[in-house]
This record gives C-alpha cells, sequence and structure tokens, in this order.
C-alpha cells in the first residue's frame, strides 16, 4: 500500500503546483473588499487604498470603454489587476495605492501610465494650464446626444475640483475621478 501512496502523493502534489496560480487568482478575487464608507470618496474601492492615493475614470454609458465596460475594474499601482466592482455605479477603471505625489497632472499621468495605453491621457495646454480632452480614448468632443456639448469633468475626493489639474494640489489619501459631462 505505501508504494501507491507515493506514486498517488506525487500525482496531487504536481497538480497543486501546476494549479497554484489558478487557485492563487481565484482567491484573490474571492477575497478583496472594499470600502463601505458613504461619506468617503474611498467607498467600493479596494481596502489596502483607503489612505492612498486614486486615480479613477468613469466611462459614458453610450461609448463605453472596450476593456473596462463591465462594473469598475480595480487596478494596483503595478498595474496588476485586483478585481472588478460590479456594483460601483458606472464602468471605468481605478488605479490606486499610491503614495506621495503633491501635483494633480503629475500623479494623473504617472497613474494612467501604469496601465499602458488603455486609460492615455490626452490634453491641450492653453492660457489657464492643461485641458484634459481625451481620456482612454474616449474624446469628449466626440461625445454626442441629445445635448449641445460634453467634457471631461474632474471630481477630488468626491466634489467638483475647484481647480484644474494642472493646479491641484494632492494630499496622501486624495481620489480624483473624471467622468464626462453634458449640457
Amino acid at each position: 500500500m505505501s508504494d501507491k501512496l507515493k506514486p498517488g502523493s506525487l500525482l496531487v502534489l504536481f497538480a497543486v503546483i501546476l494549479l497554484a496560480p489558478v487557485i492563487q487568482d481565484r482567491l484573490s478575487e474571492e477575497a478583496i473588499k472594499y470600502v463601505e464608507d458613504n461619506e468617503s470618496a474611498h467607498e467600493g474601492m479596494p481596502m489596502e487604498w483607503d489612505g492612498k492615493q486614486v486615480f479613477c475614470t468613469l466611462f459614458p454609458e453610450d461609448f463605453p470603454h472596450a476593456e473596462y465596460s463591465t462594473g469598475v475594474t480595480m487596478i494596483d499601482s503595478r498595474g496588476s489587476t485586483l478585481g472588478v466592482n460590479e456594483e460601483y455605479n458606472g464602468t471605468g477603471a481605478c488605479v490606486g495605492g499610491f503614495e506621495g505625489f503633491t501635483q494633480g497632472m503629475d500623479f494623473m499621468l504617472n497613474a494612467s501610465e501604469v496601465v499602458g495605453n488603455s486609460l492615455y491621457v490626452g490634453y491641450d495646454v492653453g492660457e489657464w494650464g492643461p485641458f484634459v480632452h481625451t481620456i482612454g480614448g474616449i474624446n469628449s468632443n466626440n461625445i454626442t446626444g441629445d445635448f449641445s456639448s460634453a467634457s471631461w469633468n474632474l471630481e477630488h475626493n468626491g466634489a467638483p475640483s475647484m481647480v484644474g489639474i494642472g493646479d491641484l494640489v494632492m494630499s496622501d489619501g486624495d481620489v480624483i475621478l473624471w467622468r464626462i459631462s453634458t449640457w
């Protein structure tokens, strides 16, 4: 009986080793917990981001992003996907877990670069500073519908920003969020 046990044990051990990455990914997806504080700009984001800097983009329902069209994908500061919060209000992506950025524009460009071209930020610099017109391939000038105009709007810690991204001073724990507004 011990001769049969050894090959069987080796077979099971080999299978576990081969399946370890798949098992770890599944456990990570299941273990992710989100902040559930209605007063916090971090609501709906991974718990480990509480107190860290986060860059989010929500895409228009009628103009979805090819990669981020279901729920909001949570991506860490190294570019690894942590999970998708399908109960978040909208579709898009959040890149978080950053610390130490003080300038809004520098932070946004650095955070968007973590995921490559999927959240590319296009902007023009004018008299009033940087004007963001494109995020993740969605150009606000190409948004059409039953309205006269559209633009990307910046929120800072859950409220409309009082300054543009070029003048935004960041602190640890800040969340910036971009979404299309129409009028």
